[in-house]
């Protein structure tokens, strides 16, 4: 997956819609997952849940599963939408196989640094939604990919209902991660007629 552009139109990520996983004091970051294997040598076959895949190439050591056990990596390369991986003490189409379904993380230390105004999705997660006029509008609990641009998932303030915000900036004005606060200027209905009515 290429690098998107948010401004804030597409926020790239390390992991989907996902927040970083934490194990002690060690934030971790998702980059991928185990679906196959490739060839009889102990490759492994990896969805690469990164804008950045190329990563993989220049990345020493990944970090496997829910605790985080340290591999080194042999070599790396991407095939079409997919990443063939080499880990050192996987050596044969067997032991490949018993990590399929495995995540593939790295500390968040190693998180590709981006450019002014750009942001991770896990950043994005949580952040207070507020309206352009001042009033609150929820949280933002997820963000969803779409073909065209991604879409803020927006826990409703005043109910029990989500609603989705195309992140372009049409209607995201402004993504404030220090403060906690993502600026919308949403369409007449989208969330109540009387926030507008406020403006």
């Amino acid at each position: 997956m290429s690098s998107r552009s948010p401004q804030p139109s597409e926020p790239p990520r390390e992991r989907g819609g996902d927040a970083p996983t934490s194990s002690g004091s060690a934030s971790w970051v998702v980059i991928g997952e185990v679906v196959g294997v490739f060839g009889v040598h102990g490759e492994i076959k990896v969805r690469p849940l990164t804008d950045f895949p190329e990563r993989f190439e220049r990345t020493r050591t990944i970090y496997l599963g829910e605790h985080h056990i340290p591999h080194a990596v042999e070599r790396a390369h991407q095939h079409k939408n997919m990443v063939l991986l080499k880990l050192a003490g996987v050596t044969d189409p067997a032991s490949a196989e018993a990590l399929r379904g495995t995540a593939l993380a790295v500390p968040a230390a190693e998180l590709q640094p981006l450019e002014a105004d750009r942001f991770y999705v896990h950043d994005v997660i949580g952040l207070r939604a507020q309206h352009v006029n001042g009033q609150p509008l929820g949280t933002i609990t997820d963000v969803l990919s779409g073909p065209g641009h991604d879409l803020f998932v927006v826990h409703d303030a005043r109910g029990e209902t989500d609603v989705l915000v195309p992140a372009v900036k049409a209607f995201i004005k402004s993504v404030d991660v220090a403060a906690g606060v993502v600026l919308i200027d949403p369409i007449p209905g989208l969330f109540d007629d009387e926030y507008d009515e406020i403006r």
